[in-house]
């Protein structure tokens, strides 16, 4: 074999390690953190070159059985961090979501007020600007979160999923509600029926049905949600 074949063999194997090791490399932004004396991870994107000082916080939740990695590949949420210049964390369910309810302990919410704080003690986050999104049952958890953490959730957004009735706040929030016109997950009859419960209640409430859209993430509204979220501010 001579030389010039020897390299060209090499090439296409030298690649290959490449991008192995970049592949090893891609969760450097995955964190561990102790909630109760359990350990929970979470996928963080920051912003190459920050901007400003203080800079928004938006935390995703996964669906059913789902995980922080297949949230990450199903939304895409993290492409529009640099651009738009937020914190982004894709938070890992143990193995999915408790449903919160007032008047009880939920380790989820408790999962979510210490990263919340992990996070504001080592980046500069504006706290009048946290904002949670969530996929299926995810999404019926934010929705919940955002009622039983008014005071510390700026704006919510739920795609796939709408909670039965309308959620206790002790302070309205703004809600975005992205339902596919063929999501068979989520009963017909919640629409308008249970966006009006929340505008009945003094929630800013828009709802977007993509037309045959079924249930999963809509990525092309990704720029709609943040746009939305990002227009609000706690105070």
């Amino acid at each position: 074999m001579d030389v010039r074949r020897t390299r060209l063999i090499w090439i296409p194997v030298l690649l290959a390690l490449v991008a192995v090791r970049v592949g090893l490399n891609r969760d450097w932004h995955r964190h561990y953190i102790d909630v109760n004396g359990v350990q929970r991870e979470y996928l963080l994107y920051k912003p190459r070159n920050p901007e400003s000082k203080e800079l928004p916080l938006l935390l995703a939740f996964h669906g059913f059985s789902g995980t922080a990695d297949r949230m990450r590949n199903s939304s895409l949420l993290h492409e529009m961090v640099d651009e738009h210049q937020f914190y982004l964390v894709y938070m890992e369910g143990d193995p999915t979501w408790h449903r919160p309810a007032e008047g009880r302990t939920c380790v989820d919410v408790e999962y979510f007020d210490a990263v919340c704080d992990a996070l504001m003690q080592d980046y500069s986050i504006d706290s009048q600007r946290i904002y949670v999104t969530g996929m299926s049952m995810g999404g019926d958890f934010v929705i919940r979160l955002g009622g039983l953490r008014s005071q510390r959730i700026a704006a919510v957004a739920s795609q796939a999923m709408l909670t039965r009735h309308a959620v206790e706040a002790s302070r309205t929030f703004p809600l975005l509600v992205i339902v596919g016109t063929e999501d068979d997950r989520v009963p017909p009859a919640f629409f308008p029926r249970v966006p009006n419960e929340f505008e009945e209640q003094g929630h800013l409430v828009e709802v977007i049905r993509p037309e045959g859209v079924g249930h999963r993430w809509h990525i092309p509204l990704n720029e709609k949600l943040w746009q939305f979220l990002s227009t609000h501010r706690l105070e």
